[in-house]
């Protein structure tokens, strides 16, 4: 008889099991809901992000806006929204305009953004992990989390900005804009 014994090894392939999991489960943010399923949660990051996209296409229709004018009407701290704004501009979602009636605008038309697009400028990138031999199970919950991510990217991809304006005007959400700023944002520069 070994000085370990089995009941040690079986303690030590449920605690691989369960930290394999943990491992799989901690690649994608996840909360449990009211009725426990596991549904996707948004970093602040990506959330403030996502608001601050829909305030320029829902409010200004994609015109210029200066980060602290979004940041106060969407309650947004102002330094970060300016660093998610240099995300943005970076993955080339927003143009930043320099000058006294510069600011941020859509570099698209809003039906062209994707949340696929805006997520992906946001999210930090998953650090390709080392192949190594693993065990069955682990392989399996593998396969089984890319067809999720696939099926979450897919989803991502099918809502554009344009279909969350429509919502937010569907649920009666009204412009935080006064209509003399939309329409000094429209006029020609003389």
């Amino acid at each position: 008889m070994s000085w370990i014994d089995s009941s040690y090894w079986t303690q030590i392939r449920e605690l691989v099991k369960v930290s394999v999991v943990k491992k799989f489960l901690k690649k994608f943010r996840y909360r449990f809901g009211n009725e426990g399923i596991m549904a996707v949660k948004l970093s602040r990051e990506e959330q403030y992000g996502i608001m601050a996209l829909v305030d320029l296409a829902y409010n200004l229709n994609g015109g210029p806006a200066q980060v602290r004018q979004i940041a106060r009407r969407q309650k947004i701290p102002q330094r970060f929204l300016e660093q998610i704004f240099a995300k943005l501009r970076q993955s080339e979602v927003v143009i930043g305009k320099r000058g006294p009636r510069g600011g941020y605008s859509l570099a698209k038309d809003p039906k062209e953004i994707r949340l696929e697009e805006v997520m992906k400028a946001l999210r930090p990138k998953l650090q390709e992990e080392e192949k190594m031999e693993v065990p069955a199970l682990a392989g399996l919950i593998d396969t089984v989390w890319s067809e999720i991510e696939g099926s979450f990217q897919s989803t991502l991809r099918g809502v554009s900005l344009a279909n969350l304006c429509q919502r937010a005007k569907d649920l009666g959400i009204e412009d935080t804009v006064p209509a003399e700023v939309v329409a000094a944002v429209k006029a020609p520069v003389a």
